[in-house]
């Protein structure tokens, strides 16, 4: 596991969204938000076929890993045709700068990042588009629909607490929704800090500083973990810290990251490893 990740790091930085839980339902309910009442809306089930093509790693093309460009509202459909768009992997590039600006390019990474993808290519933009990702987030504080409550991995974040281990929650979710997440999570009190509206990545270089000035950690001590390569883990990784990837789905990118595992039982044998 490389970079000695068995041994314990000085200071964790978790991500929120798909890296504490797993979600293979709020996804495609932000299809049926976007695609409700729309002329896609016939698409619908076409396209959740193709989102569960795409994330099993069965798209050549159109992978997680990728950054596709945005385009609104210039693809009149059917489902392939929403994901035929050239992508790049560009994060193996030496220099990945050109795909970098989030104005042009968005990165995939997960269902979430995928269907907020494909709200933009049928032409949803601006605060009607938040408003329909706000529906969604707001499902997964609702029973049948929302993720459960972990007690185990709740009490091995304290232990490692308890060990001296810092803790952080660096999400770039509104505060709102995600303190109302974790309490549901039963992750309240876990964590050191708790960092919403993050600007991940590019506050992350600044906040580890922050970091290493109060705890006196330096940033080869820090890890990085998260399911989204390029918010999560990529300014991290530039910075010296080493890097987790927490994922169901395969990325062309993944052989960038110290260690990629599939599964949260899998997070939480590693955490008791550190305990």
């Amino acid at each position: 596991m490389g970079r000695g990740l068995q041994a314990a790091p000085g200071l964790v930085c978790f991500d929120l969204d798909g890296t504490l839980y797993h979600d293979d339902r709020i996804y495609l309910r932000m299809i049926d938000y976007y695609f409700a009442g729309t002329p896609w809306e016939k698409e619908i089930g076409s396209v959740k076929a193709e989102m569960s093509r795409v994330l099993a790693g069965g798209n050549p093309a159109f992978r997680c890993g990728r950054f596709a460009p945005k385009e609104w509202g210039v693809c009149p459909g059917p489902a392939a045709a929403l994901l035929a768009v050239p992508t790049e992997a560009a994060l193996l590039r030496p220099d990945p700068s050109p795909w970098l600006d989030r104005r042009c390019w968005s990165y995939i990474s997960d269902g979430w990042s995928l269907a907020m993808y494909l709200a933009r290519r049928i032409g949803w933009d601006g605060e009607a588009f938040w408003e329909r990702f706000q529906l969604a987030r707001r499902d997964l504080l609702t029973d049948g629909v929302g993720p459960q409550p972990d007690p185990v991995l709740a009490g091995r974040l304290l232990r490692l607490r308890d060990r001296g281990i810092r803790l952080v929650l660096c999400s770039n979710s509104r505060r709102e929704g995600g303190e109302a997440l974790l309490a549901r999570l039963g992750l309240l009190g876990c964590f050191d800090e708790q960092i919403f509206d993050a600007e991940k990545p590019h506050a992350t270089t600044k906040r580890m500083e922050g970091w290493s000035a109060r705890w006196g950690i330096p940033s080869d001590a820090m890890l990085f973990v998260g399911d989204q390569g390029y918010g999560d883990l990529y300014a991290g990784l530039r910075a010296g810290a080493r890097t987790l990837r927490v994922s169901p789905y395969p990325a062309d990118d993944e052989g960038l990251w110290d260690a990629c595992i599939r599964t949260q039982e899998g997070l939480k044998e590693l955490l008791a490893a550190w305990c």
